[in-house]
């Protein structure tokens, strides 16, 4: 599946979900937009969607914590994401899960995700690979839009850093 500059792969087999999309951003950029707080709250999230970083400690045990909420009011989601692996520029691995207001992770919701950043001759190119437990549990986040939120995530960090490198 293609989306401009966005592919989606989806595999059963492996329970994953990957959304790629070349950037035209240098690599450094790409990471430091992905990593530091003041540029993630401009772009994550689908369109429409407000985020806000409570904490990002990108180092392994490290906790980013974040709300997502519909810009018409119609929804709120907490997060907390607790890294595992992170390679300066290149990778970053975590556990997202959703979680209620005080931070307690809901039952099932654990994602394993890992988000690559490498060069290209158009710029940077980004990577998410999100791992579920079940294949049920992956047709379940496609059907709660999850690729047109990583679709719009990326679409939105590209104008983002764009305007702002």
């Amino acid at each position: 599946m293609m989306n401009r500059k966005t592919t989606i792969i989806k595999n059963h087999e492996r329970r994953e979900l990957i959304v790629e999309r070349l950037v035209a951003i240098p690599r450094t950029i790409a990471w430091q937009g992905w990593t530091k707080p003041e540029h993630i709250t401009h772009w994550w999230g689908p369109r429409n969607w407000t985020a806000t970083v409570y904490e990002m400690d990108v180092r392994p045990q490290g906790v980013w914590r974040y709300r997502l909420d519909a810009n018409d009011g119609t929804g709120t989601v907490f997060c907390q994401a607790v890294y595992s692996e992170v390679v300066e520029l290149s990778k970053l691995v975590y556990v997202d899960s959703m979680t209620d207001e005080n931070w307690n992770a809901m039952d099932g919701s654990d994602m394993l995700t890992t988000v690559t950043f490498s060069d290209t001759e158009q710029g940077t190119k980004v990577s998410i690979t999100t791992h579920f437990a079940s294949v049920k549990q992956l047709e379940e986040a496609e059907a709660m839009g999850m690729i047109e939120g990583y679709t719009d995530t990326l679409e939105r960090l590209e104008e983002y850093l764009q305007l702002h490198q």
